[in-house]
């Protein structure tokens, strides 16, 4: 019998019927529309996190950070408005209140007022942890608060780490003033050293000087007691002292008297002096006056003499010219009467230059007695204001004498407490002598102690010194800072990340929608009834395994194309992708068929029992080890967790031997299922009479 003439004849069957190639075509689509749904719903979610409305709520008030005032609730709503990682609401506490009631928000932040001055008391003596509120509407959608509660712990771990950057500045600052003080200790410690050595040898300087201090003690002390015998000797010669200063006062005052008179002797010798200087000075005028007057006289009478001499030359020559007239007695008297006159101004001329001369040298002496009358009225002025001087100064010296005799009576007094004192230095050097002996003694330890304190400054010197090439080798810049602030950076290997969530999600939804595809065609059409009445057991088997398994290829192949070149699903290998989903949805049709073929209508209840089972067992969603106890122990027996496995080796790992592993596994529950629907139809031997033919009717 040819076991392939039953499934020729339900394909003729199939073909005649429209209905039926609508029905068919309709569930070979239900995995595509099932999954293609799902994985392009779920294709980037968090690609559209910017649409989701979050509430913020500043109400810090700022503080001082060191002298500047900051408000960090500022800064950090500025950091919000330039990462739109959200669809931000920058609203007041009563809106982001009412809007969380009226679902309006799927989460709200808010910055207490305190959260800036919590913030700047890391560097007080009661430091307080700054925080954010965060409430989300989990009521609204769990799924949308959980992910906004990531996003905001991210945004408050970038915000912790710019506090402890501007933190790690401050210290940093504070690092370049301690290690300059360091440096400054240093420098100090150093100066310390060098002055502990010098009080080592000043300690040692000291001991030295202090024998010679005991030496000299003991010397004082010998002196101090001659000092004491010479003081008695003193007191005396103060008492003559104190006599012979009275008796010095008294004659300075006698002196002081007798000058003023001295003084009055002079005022009156300077006044005469004065008048004999006025009147020398008048007669010296006269004679200048004098002695012109007669060499003005002399002059006239030389000219006569010479007028006269002519004048009796020419009568001469008249009378010898003219004898008649020098017979004449009256010509002769005239002529030895201008002789006479000639002779005569003559003589008189001469008396009156020797006149005049003598005049001369009276006014020339006189002018001599008045420049000295007044010299000797200028040193009578002189010897007047020497005498007021001196007259002065014996006065002082006077009342200094007197002043002299009470000083000789207080020195007299003083030289008396002085031997008192001396007495009592007498005392007081042997008692200095004893305790330099002492002191030079206790020197010794001082000197030990020295010497460690400067080798104790040294080794300081030195490690200070260290302590600030160590602090200042610290680098402030921006880099270290950040390195400070983020100390362990995760650097992200991209070689097994997923870029999309729906690439994540692709292989428990295609899973689903095979499974789903699979239990919709054993509800449709009869796992069991064929088109031919009468049909053997083993060709209706091979009828139904051709029908379900084509139609499992047929979901295959539409879902893989649609997904890889309708929705742009990237795999890792195409033919692998192909093939393991033709192979997976064949072991899920076989599944489904068997349970179907044995039990009816409780076998495909128990095939969507298995199916929700596998959708919190298959380890799709969460991890295995998330999944309570009862989920962990059926996860190995699920199908499911399979196909889950190998998808994502198709679609993101490309780990081609475990794809190799669950495609077996799957082919062996595909063979296991197949055979198991086999010998249903073995026993039967043939279909029961009356048995409804395709498609199947409840």
């Amino acid at each position: 019998m040819n076991p392939f003439r039953v499934f020729v004849q339900d394909v003729r069957h199939f073909l005649k019927n429209p209905m039926l190639i609508v029905t068919f075509a309709a569930v070979a689509c239900i995995p595509i529309l099932y999954s293609g749904f799902l994985i392009r719903g779920s294709w980037d979610p968090y690609g559209n996190l910017a649409n989701l409305p979050v509430a913020v709520v500043n109400l810090d008030r700022g503080a001082d950070f060191g002298g500047t005032f900051k408000n960090v609730g500022e800064q950090f709503v500025s950091e919000l408005k330039e990462n739109p990682v959200f669809r931000w609401s920058f609203v007041s506490a009563g809106q982001a209140e009412s809007g969380m009631l009226e679902n309006r928000y799927y989460a709200s932040v808010t910055i207490p007022e305190s959260f800036s001055a919590d913030a700047a008391s890391l560097t007080t003596d009661q430091p307080r942890q700054a925080e954010i509120v965060y409430e989300s509407n989990s009521y609204y959608n769990f799924i949308a608060g959980q992910i906004s509660e990531n996003a905001v712990k991210e945004l408050r771990t970038q915000l912790s780490e710019n506090l402890t950057e501007a933190y790690t500045r401050s210290v940093t600052g504070q690092f370049a003033e301690l290690s300059a003080g360091l440096k400054e200790a240093s420098e100090g410690a150093a100066k310390l050293n060098e002055g502990a050595a010098q009080l080592g040898d000043g300690v040692a300087s000291v001991r030295t000087h202090l024998g010679e201090l005991s030496a000299g003690a003991a010397r004082m002390h010998a002196g101090a007691s001659r000092l004491a015998a010479g003081a008695a000797d003193a007191v005396a010669g103060a008492a003559q002292v104190n006599s012979g200063a009275s008796s010095l006062a008294g004659g300075l005052g006698r002196l002081a008297s007798a000058g003023k008179q001295l003084q009055a002797g002079a005022a009156d010798a300077a006044q005469e002096a004065d008048s004999l200087a006025a009147a020398l000075q008048t007669a010296s005028a006269g004679g200048s006056k004098l002695e012109s007057g007669l060499a003005a006289a002399s002059s006239s009478a030389s000219e006569l003499s010479a007028g006269a001499a002519q004048a009796a030359d020419g009568l001469q020559k008249l009378l010898n010219a003219n004898a008649g007239l020098a017979a004449d007695a009256q010509a002769k008297q005239l002529l030895n009467a201008l002789q006479s006159l000639a002779q005569g101004a003559g003589a008189l001329s001469g008396v009156q230059k020797q006149l005049a001369a003598g005049v001369g040298s009276l006014a020339q002496g006189q002018g001599q007695l008045a420049a000295g009358a007044q010299k000797l009225a200028s040193g009578a002025r002189r010897l007047e204001q020497g005498l007021k001087q001196e007259n002065a100064g014996l006065t002082d010296a006077a009342a200094a004498g007197n002043k002299l005799a009470q000083g000789a009576g207080q020195l007299r007094t003083g030289i008396s407490s002085l031997r008192a004192g001396v007495s009592q230095l007498v005392t007081g050097s042997a008692d200095l002598e004893a305790g330099a002996n002492r002191l030079q003694t206790g020197t010794a330890p001082l000197a030990t102690g020295a010497a460690q304190l400067a080798d104790g400054t040294a080794e300081l010197a030195d490690k200070l010194a260290e302590a600030a090439d160590r602090t200042a080798a610290l680098n402030a810049d921006d880099r270290t800072m950040r390195l400070f602030a983020q100390p362990v950076s995760i650097r992200a290997d991209d070689d097994r990340h997923i870029k999309r969530y729906g690439y994540g999600i692709a292989p428990y939804f295609i899973s689903i929608a095979l499974f789903a595809g699979s239990l919709v065609f054993t509800t449709i059409f009869s796992p069991r009834g064929g088109s031919e009445p009468g049909a053997g057991g083993f060709p209706l088997f091979v009828s139904k395994g051709l029908t379900f398994g084509l139609m499992s290829l047929a979901q295959s192949l539409i879902l893989c194309t649609v997904l890889t070149y309708a929705l742009g699903l990237q795999v890792r290998s195409v033919p692998w992708f192909y093939a393991f989903t033709a192979v997976t949805g064949l072991a899920f049709m076989f599944i489904a068929q068997a349970f179907a073929t044995w039990l009816d209508q409780p076998g495909r209840f128990l095939v969507l029992v298995l199916m929700v089972l596998q959708l919190a067992s298959s380890a799709g969603t969460f991890p295995v080890e998330l999944l309570p106890g009862w989920a962990k122990a059926l996860h190995p027996w699920l199908p499911m967790t399979y196909s889950v496995q190998g998808f994502r080796d198709a679609i993101s790992s490309g780990d081609y031997a475990d794809l190799r592993i669950q495609l077996l596994r799957l082919a062996v529950c595909a063979a296991a299922f197949l055979a198991a629907t086999s010998l249903y139809f073995l026993l039967r031997g043939k279909e029961k009479a009356g048995e409804q033919t395709m498609p199947a009717k409840a």
